[in-house]
């Protein structure tokens, strides 16, 4: 039984905006002067009745746009984002203006950020807006991983959303020898938005001190926030002592927000992604062969493996249902194959011949599967096997786990900056940033490079 889930919850026109509900937001408990209930634009002061009618204000009173740029701004998924960003955060902090002059001297570095987010950023601005959460969150994937799917750090973070095998199996991801939930787009961004609800309401509803705690942990800006309360200090994060790396993590998202509100203002050329759905979740029971998924569909292999990371082999996982991305255009096609397709076909299965010593364990292990797929796959309901019995085995050829990137990599002789960031999928604006490096830098053989977000 094959379930097509369209993320988009409908057919949306470009045109169409959902609306969310302006919700109030509380003061730190802490006693911070942080007030989340105030937004980082300033909104004209009939805003409430233009929202209504589903005609939001751009920008501040003062750079309101034209009736068809706002209709532009609706069909670009950007701009539509930059148009919800609703906290306040002080743009003109030098944290944030250190981190906005870093973008704008590397204007390539959104048009590869770009490319990787066009298949997956409308499904998760569908996700925030279903929850009525800040729209900035959006661009969380940017700040963590430069929205590479496969990006894993030498902290062990993965995906998207660079979660920790532990907190991402707390917040309901999946693990198993076929699949890995974090690298799983909708499945990691789920669970990443659960984290975020629980820091909001650790925080009291502080959005900003729960995004400092999404880097380096609530307990860490507990420790923080209680410090300056014993001084007599300000709880708000600017006024936080944290780690480096936590002061600029706000600062980066906040830059970027604030550059995707005003592009032309900072004179920012950044690549339109219509405000559609790119891709879409079909949910299929039971294991199936991804080659074969993809031949159904109509797409190429390669295609269905990029969207999909979180499958370590060629095969989804026999212990849950699959959530298989695949373009939009792709999706009815795919769907109807499937279901007309009986369980027993949606996968390769060998014949092997059980000797002595053999147990299901052994030879699950011996053909990289699970013990549950080969029961499933032969009918049997217990462990015991005989001697001579014939069974089938799920027959899949192993892919390299999306967690096998690796974080750094040893310039070899005749490398590039551009052939290395063509080989890890990343722009030549991240190698140069990860590794503070200028534009002019000459590679030397030998020399050890950070190739994923977060690795250094």
């Amino acid at each position: 039984m094959i379930r097509l889930c369209l993320l988009s919850g409908a057919l949306l026109l470009a045109g169409c905006q959902a609306v969310s509900t302006d919700s109030t937001r509380q003061t730190h408990g802490h006693g911070g002067t942080e007030q989340t209930s105030k937004r980082l634009y300033p909104k004209s002061a009939d805003y409430a009745s233009r929202k209504a009618a589903g005609r939001e204000t751009r920008h501040s009173a003062d750079e309101r746009p034209q009736a068809s740029e706002a209709g532009a701004s609706q069909q670009d998924l950007w701009q539509y984002i930059a148009d919800s960003m609703e906290l306040e955060i002080p743009v003109d902090h030098p944290r944030v203006v250190a981190q906005r002059n870093w973008y704008l001297k590397q204007p390539e570095y959104m048009n590869s950020v770009t490319e990787r987010a066009r298949p997956f950023l409308y499904l998760i601005k569908e996700e925030i807006e279903k929850r009525d959460m800040p729209m900035e969150l959006a661009l969380l994937p940017v700040v963590e991983s430069t929205f590479n799917p496969t990006a894993y750090s030498h902290g062990h973070a993965a995906g998207l959303w660079q979660m920790l095998q532990s907190t991402g199996k707390h917040f309901g991801l999946h693990y198993d020898s076929w699949y890995d939930g974090r690298y799983d787009v909708m499945a990691s961004t789920r669970a990443a938005l659960d984290y975020l609800e629980y820091l909001h309401k650790f925080f009291d509803g502080n959005w900003v001190h729960a995004l400092a705690a999404y880097n380096s942990g609530e307990g860490r800006v507990q420790r923080a926030i209680r410090a300056n309360e014993r001084h007599g200090q300000a709880t708000d994060y600017w006024s936080l002592s944290l780690p480096k790396e936590t002061q600029n993590y706000v600062p980066k998202l906040i830059a970027l927000a604030d550059i995707l509100k005003r592009p032309g203002h900072y004179g920012m050329a950044v690549p339109v992604i219509p405000n559609r759905p790119q891709v879409t979740a079909v949910t299929v029971e039971g294991q199936v062969d991804l080659n074969m998924a993809a031949d159904l569909a109509g797409v190429s292999r390669s295609q269905i493996k990029a969207l999909n990371p979180a499958y370590k082999q060629t095969a989804t996982s026999p212990l849950i249902d699959a959530e298989i991305l695949v373009p939009v255009r792709h999706a009815q096609t795919f769907e109807l194959a499937m279901a007309d397709l009986p369980a027993e076909e949606r996968m390769s299965y060998a014949r092997y011949r059980v000797k002595g010593g053999d147990s299901l364990g052994v030879i699950a292990r011996r053909h990289g599967t699970q013990i549950s797929a080969i029961k499933q796959a032969n009918n049997l309901s217990g462990n015991t096997i005989r001697i001579g019995q014939t069974l089938l085995v799920p027959a899949v050829s192993a892919s390299a786990p999306a967690a096998a990137q690796p974080s750094t990599y040893l310039v070899k002789a005749g490398d590039s900056l551009s052939v290395i960031a063509s080989r890890f999928s990343v722009s030549i604006a991240d190698l140069l940033r990860w590794n503070q490096l200028s534009s002019k830098h000459i590679l030397r053989t030998g020399q050890t490079l950070i190739v994923a977000a977060n690795a250094g």
